[in-house]
């Protein structure tokens, strides 16, 4: 028997390597939900990878046996969602794929694939059924790329949904909800999900895909929020990530969602994304009286110069005045950064693993730039580039190589890293004299700055 419409969300997890970053995939789930509430009549599965190898989703998407084959694709998994394709290519009528990177480069994907959708899928999702099941004429469809005649077609760009409150919640029935469960159980000792209330970001940081797509900002309103925080609740779960590029870009709707959950006694503990130029005291401790346990930061440098290369539009003072509100609250902070940007000279790479290191920071993370086709950053490195292709690893604080020729050496950004990563722990542990941790920090920038 076959399945009308299997989605795909290829996210191989190689190894449960406790990440606090596990979550379904809710562009998935919004299609799902989109297509059963325009076409109930429809048979839609959701084949969510995470918790399975390469060879078994390829098996189960076979069992299933679709019509109509859906995959999502970014950079960190465009390798298996390619695999998939290519393993279930002459078994299936029509196959789609979807997602930021087929978006931003829709020509890598044609071969393998009969449409790509262009941005947001909802509403482009269901003009594409209603095509296949009459003539198949794209070129009334607007929103996606197909080749005809081997010929690269990208129809007229479609609107992004003005009101995403009209959007149904996510199908969360279709995620492996028992194996998310089991996960954050075994590895973290509660539960928690994902969840978005805004989509886009008004800002054009230089590595980010964000801008590419088109700069817009849209939010839900916070009844609509708490009303699928309250179907997330009955589903069993005790906590949920938002998120949200920046959480926190609208301060005084913030403050609405939390005097509803305060008012409402939610009791959901709950955690984000935010700007570090967005949170300001009062608003962190009405966060933490809410049930947030926690706010990650995308800070990127430790180098007020470096910082505006990249376009964060943010300062050093910025990031220590957010980190220290929100710990002050009561509310655990994450922090990420990327070592060896474009800009980047020896000193300001060490001036951002000691600024970052010494943050009250409960989870603190390192990264190498990711050039991502149409950013700023992919065209200062483009003539660059070693390596397409991310491929996750095993053991390493990044999970992945350096994909282009840099100024620095991969060994020396990676013992950037681990100096970082180490001083933190000390400080955190206080186990060493401030005395020992200066000596520690001074041979370890002299050895920085020694190593190519």
């Amino acid at each position: 028997m076959k399945t009308d419409i299997v989605l795909v969300y290829p996210y191989i997890n190689v190894e449960y390597d406790r990440s606090i970053f596990r979550y379904p995939p809710l562009g998935l789930g919004y299609l799902a939900s989109s297509i059963l509430n325009k076409k109930s009549e429809l048979n839609v599965k959701i084949v969510d990878c995470t918790f399975k190898t390469l060879e078994k989703s390829i098996r189960e998407i076979s069992k299933l046996n679709p019509r109509i084959l859906g995959v999502y694709s970014m950079v960190t998994i465009n390798y298996n969602a390619i695999k998939i394709a290519e393993a279930l290519r002459e078994n299936v009528d029509l196959m789609i794929a979807g997602g930021p990177l087929p978006t931003l480069t829709p020509e890598n994907y044609l071969n393998n694939f009969d449409i790509v959708i262009l941005g947001e899928g909802e509403e482009t999702i269901i003009d594409v059924i209603n095509e296949y099941e009459s003539k198949k004429n794209w070129k009334n469809i607007k929103g996606i790329a197909y080749k005809h005649d081997d010929k690269i077609i990208i129809t007229g760009k479609r609107d992004l949904i003005k009101n995403l409150d009209n959007i149904p919640f996510p199908a969360r029935e279709l995620f492996p909800n028992k194996e998310y469960k089991w996960y954050w159980r075994k590895f973290h000792g509660y539960t928690s999900t994902s969840i978005i209330s805004t989509r886009g970001c008004p800002y054009s940081c230089d590595f980010c895909s964000n801008p590419v797509f088109g700069i817009s900002y849209r939010e839900r309103s916070p009844s609509n929020v708490i009303h699928e925080m309250i179907k997330i609740k009955e589903l069993g779960y005790e906590r949920i990530f938002f998120t949200d590029d920046c959480f926190t870009q609208n301060l005084r709707r913030i403050e609405k969602i939390c005097e509803i959950i305060i008012r409402e006694k939610l009791d959901l503990e709950w955690e984000c994304l935010s700007r570090v130029d967005k949170l300001t005291q009062r608003v962190a401790d009405l966060m933490a009286k809410a049930g947030c346990k926690r706010i990650f930061f995308g800070i990127e440098s430790g180098s007020d110069r470096v910082l505006k290369i990249i376009g964060k539009r943010i300062t050093k003072k910025n990031a220590a005045h957010a980190v220290h509100a929100a710990h002050k609250a009561g509310i655990e902070t994450g922090g990420f950064f990327i070592l060896g940007y474009p800009g980047d000279t020896k000193n300001t790479i060490i001036e951002t693993v000691n600024f970052s290191s010494t943050l009250p920071l409960d989870y603190l993370s390192y990264s190498f730039p990711y050039p991502i086709p149409g950013t700023g950053l992919y065209k200062k490195v483009k003539d660059r580039i070693t390596k397409r292709e991310w491929r996750k690893k095993r053991g390493s604080p990044t999970r992945h190589d350096l994909l282009y020729k840099s100024g620095f050496t991969e060994l020396k950004l990676r013992i950037a890293m681990y100096k970082g990563l180490l001083q933190h722990k000390l400080m955190k542990k206080g186990s060493l004299s401030k005395t020992f941790n200066l000596i520690f920090r001074k041979i370890t920038d002299l050895i920085l700055k020694i190593i190519k």
